[in-house]
């Protein structure tokens, strides 16, 4: 038998407003961290009464582990889009730089969620400390899987040079926080790239490039 149309029509709308009130927490989640994310700031963020909240997150601790696991969904969802399975050097240099973007100016003030929210409760909740760590694990997994899968790439130990360019991007983005021009970024992406990511010799005319990279064709 199937449902009603009011119950149709009442239940997409909610969908809605729960994805949209889920979004909005993420963002300030990001901005000011779990303990200084107030129920009043939330109830402001997302346009939503503290009644409502409840009825759709059940609590504050629920809403910010939602506002977690999308912010890694996210993150995963850029690296699938920039580093394809036929992935070359030039996609994981432009993932690199997109990363990257993020560590300067007013985007890099905000640093990362995913560091801030290890800092600020790993030490003493297992719980976050092993989510945010699963979507660490999922990054380097596609940064793994780059690696081993690019064909104009010299990588002697994928797992190694993934966690390293991982743990240098990071890095940066906590040196956002403090003030950094876009041009040190560069730089620094670009220093990351020549020791960490030789391109394989594919012929004998072939040369060393480095962030400047030519787009496939």
């Amino acid at each position: 038998m199937s449902r009603p149309a009011a119950a149709r029509t009442q239940g997409r709308p909610r969908l809605v407003e729960r994805a949209e009130a889920l979004a909005r927490a993420k963002e300030l989640f990001w901005s000011l961290g779990y303990q200084r994310a107030s129920l009043p700031t939330l109830e402001a963020a997302t346009g939503l009464q503290r009644g409502s909240l409840y009825a759709l997150f059940t609590d504050k601790r629920t809403l910010f582990l939602e506002a977690l696991a999308l912010y890694g969904d996210d993150s995963w969802a850029a690296m699938d889009q920039l580093m394809p399975p036929e992935a070359r050097r030039a996609d994981i240099v432009a993932w690199l730089l997109d990363h990257a973007s993020r560590a300067h100016g007013r985007a890099g003030a905000r640093g990362c969620l995913l560091v801030e929210t290890v800092v600020e409760m790993g030490p003493h909740d297992a719980e976050i400390a092993r989510r945010a760590r699963r979507i660490f694990d999922g990054m380097l997994d596609r940064l793994e899987r780059a690696l081993c899968g690019a064909p104009d790439i010299a990588v002697a130990d994928p797992v190694g040079c993934a966690r390293a360019l991982l743990a240098g991007l990071e890095g940066l983005r906590v040196l956002g926080k403090g003030g950094q021009t876009k041009d040190q970024v560069n730089r620094s992406v670009s220093s990351l790239v020549d020791a960490l990511l030789p391109p394989r010799i594919l012929g004998a005319r072939a040369s060393r490039s480095h962030l400047r990279v030519a787009p496939k064709t």
